[in-house]
């Protein structure tokens, strides 16, 4: 019988969408190699300057960020597992890109009516 792995025991994501969280966790993640001031983050995003030291510190006790002097970056292991994310579904469309379904919506005129219950 198989076993779940996933023990985090967080059941909600870390950061919820909509939020100042996740709009600097969001340009965090876009730009992996690169560490923003507190004051760039506040120009390239909606964050008011006022927020951003609070939740940036948030995010760091959630282990999603680090900071790096007066910097702050995406976590190293958030960072890898995002280019993962980015290399799997590369991997995916190298192999499915040409598939048959993707390319064609004429073969929906062969399905077979199930009618307007299905």
């Amino acid at each position: 019988m198989p076993i779940r792995i996933d023990s985090s025991g967080r059941d909600t994501p870390p950061v919820k969408p909509d939020t100042n969280a996740h709009e600097l966790l969001t340009l965090l993640v876009d730009h992996p190699d690169m560490a923003f001031t507190p004051r760039e983050l506040t120009e390239l995003t909606d964050v008011p300057h006022s927020s951003v030291h609070k939740t940036l510190s948030r995010l760091q006790k959630k282990g999603l960020v680090r900071r790096v002097d007066s910097y702050w970056a995406v976590a190293e292991d958030v960072a890898a597992s995002e280019i993962a994310n980015v290399v799997s579904l590369q991997q995916i469309e190298a192999v499915y890109g040409d598939d048959a379904y993707g390319d064609d919506d004429g073969w929906v005129d062969d399905v077979q009516d199930l009618g307007e219950n299905a």
